[in-house]
């Protein structure tokens, strides 16, 4: 008996989509890559580049909220890496550098300049409608799956996906601003580490209630609240976050 569901390991990509998608990531990627070195340059600074890597080095998550959100990336697409059984397609390890590691980056520079609540709400809420539009038009070329018992389906996008995700890169950008003066120098390199914990915390916390909903054949009514629910916890983490990182912040003037 299984006692969740079953990812739809046929599924198959089109291998013109999975050309076209990997080379537009790629193309994202090295234009990430290229604005985060001139960024180094001009300030001094490498925290923009280390974003971008630990955005891709976030990807080694990805085979664990996949299982436990019923995600599926057909088999027959250019390979990255498998891990936990799962094909880990080459366009999403080049997505991940520039969502979350350019997103992150971005984030950290806008906060940087206006670090209070409803800046990062205001983040936050473009985050969540930058990966719906994202997901919807992946979708619509059946790069991915989703499956399972998903709450709050919209364009065959859970919706419930959009304020993890969000709230990963302001999560990560308002620590970096809180904790600035302990990350100078090479310590730099600890951001890396910083955002995968981020990564994992955020996804466990805001996450649950729709994995819940996903692996447990929950009623209708049952499986709406719970993606509801996941909306509710990630407001709640980003109201708390706000509260200790916008008045605590150290200012970026005072940090060499």
């Amino acid at each position: 008996m299984n006692l969740v569901p079953q990812p739809p390991v046929d599924a198959v990509i089109s291998h013109a989509v999975d050309r076209n998608v990997t080379t537009v990531m790629a193309t994202l990627a090295a234009v990430a890559l290229l604005f985060s070195l001139y960024h180094w340059r001009r300030t001094g600074r490498p925290t923009f580049l280390v974003l971008f890597a630990a955005g891709g080095a976030m990807m080694l998550l990805e085979p664990f909220v996949d299982t436990v959100g019923g995600c599926w990336h057909p088999a027959n697409a250019t390979r990255g890496f498998e891990l936990w059984g799962r094909p880990m397609p080459l366009w999403l390890c080049l997505a991940y550098f520039v969502y979350f590691g350019i997103g992150a980056g971005l984030t950290w520079l806008a906060l940087r300049r206006r670090n209070t609540p409803r800046a990062m709400w205001t983040l936050f809420a473009a985050g969540m409608a930058g990966d719906l539009v994202l997901e919807v038009t992946l979708l619509h070329w059946d790069t991915y799956v989703y499956y399972g018992d998903q709450p709050l389906v919209l364009w065959n996008f859970p919706l419930w996906w959009a304020p993890v995700n969000s709230l990963v890169d302001v999560a990560v950008a308002a620590l970096i601003i809180r904790y600035e003066a302990a990350l100078a120098g090479v310590r730099q390199l600890l951001i890396i580490p910083l955002a995968m914990a981020v990564t994992a915390s955020v996804n466990t916390m805001a996450g649950w209630p729709s994995w819940t909903a996903v692996n447990s054949g929950l009623g209708d009514p049952a499986r709406q609240l719970a993606g509801l629910l996941t909306f509710a916890v990630a407001g709640l983490l980003l109201r708390l976050l706000s509260a200790h990182t916008t008045r605590l912040a150290t200012p970026f003037a005072t940090v060499r």
